[in-house]
């Protein structure tokens, strides 16, 4: 397979196993599977990973969408024809995204919002 054609994932998966989120929830992994999480229920290990996993595939389709930005994909249509990723996933990831000043609506082209990476 074409390196090229895999260049936005493995930019994508660069940021998320280099972000902070990924580097917390693996940090609390054994006081949540042990002693419990602030609430006080201790977690067993399938569980947790299955949150664990959850998680990462948020971050990581999170990931793909700001990379897709940054290549000049900007728009909701673009980003899941660049992505694959559902139409639906990446309105509500782009809605989380700019709120946690990540990526930011550009205004209307064509009557299609388009955003840029912050």
């Amino acid at each position: 397979m074409d390196p090229k054609a895999l260049e936005l994932q493995l930019k994508a998966a660069e940021r998320t196993l280099s972000g902070e989120i990924l580097r917390w929830i693996v940090g609390k992994e054994v006081k949540i599977t042990t002693k419990g999480d602030v609430y006080g229920r201790k977690w067993d290990q399938q569980s947790y990973e299955t949150e664990l996993d959850n998680v990462l595939k948020r971050e990581f389709h999170k990931s793909l969408i700001y990379e897709a930005i940054q290549a000049g994909y900007t728009s909701v249509r673009a980003i899941g024809d660049r992505t694959g990723l559902e139409l639906m996933r990446i309105s509500n990831l782009l809605a989380d995204m700019e709120k946690n000043n990540m990526v930011a609506f550009q205004g209307m082209e064509n009557k299609v919002p388009v955003f840029s990476p912050l």
